[in-house]
């Protein structure tokens, strides 16, 4: 687990945040204060001896973000897909398994970096191991002509591929059909990239570096044709004129 999310919503966000202060944690966050003021969520706190952290969420997306706006997380249906649940014996709401796993992926993939890359995995492992019956049929109407459909996809493909969740066939068939990002060719890189920086985590080298890969993972997974975003990742990944200065300034003093 990375840290606890909270959806508190804005009205009660401040408040909440006051009680955990009192619980013993503090604010821990290399940004400024004045960051958060128009965040999806507030200044993240730390508790001191235990180390946990809590995100106390005004919504589960950056408002900017296309993401945010899509009709799985619109407040309608978050409100329509709470779940009474409890937390060490205390009463609390969760978001339906359906939900969870959508909006895990979409998260996964909006912010993938090489630790929070597995924590995602590892969450929908243990969450498709535990639930019972899935509404499938719900998931595919929420991902019916959405962005979501392709990051859902990329990560349920990638965990079926290793033999690590077991799903109906038709259930990837039906999200492969949908999303509009990638063909075969394009999701064996992404998977690939997967498997060797995040899984077995490879350092990043000239090659592959940290910005190249988030060139190819950003490219590849974005709305449009697969030609499209391959033509689109390989201009991003040509050399910017500050590093063609750099390199050749180092070159000419060796």
């Amino acid at each position: 687990m990375g840290d606890i999310d909270l959806l508190a919503g804005t009205a009660a966000a401040g408040s909440i945040e006051t009680q955990v202060l009192e619980l013993g944690y503090r604010h821990a966050s290399h940004y400024p204060p004045d960051f958060y003021e128009t965040h999806h969520h507030l200044r993240p706190l730390v508790h001191a001896r235990t180390r946990v952290c809590i995100e106390i969420h005004r919504e589960l997306f950056p408002p900017s973000s296309r993401i945010a706006t899509e009709r799985a997380f619109s407040r309608a249906n978050l409100a329509a897909e709470l779940r009474p649940s409890s937390f060490r014996n205390c009463r609390v709401n969760r978001l339906s398994e359906e939900l969870q796993i959508v909006y895990i992926a979409s998260h996964w993939a909006f912010a993938l970096s090489r630790v929070g890359g597995i924590v995602g995995m590892l969450d929908l492992v243990y969450l498709l191991a535990k639930a019972r019956t899935l509404r499938w049929e719900r998931i595919l109407e929420w991902l019916d002509g959405s962005p979501a459909t392709t990051y859902v996809y990329v990560l349920l493909s990638y965990l079926s591929r290793h033999q690590l969740i077991r799903l109906p066939s038709e259930v990837l068939h039906e999200l492969f059909a949908r999303q509009r990002s990638f063909g075969r060719a394009n999701l064996r890189v992404l998977h690939t990239l997967l498997d060797r920086y995040i899984t077995e985590g490879r350092e990043f080298d000239v090659l592959v570096s940290a910005r190249n890969f988030d060139v190819l993972w950003t490219n590849l997974a974005r709305p449009g044709t697969p030609a499209r975003n391959v033509l689109r990742a390989v201009w991003s990944l040509r050399p910017s004129r500050v590093w063609l200065k750099r390199t050749l300034g180092e070159i000419a003093h060796s």
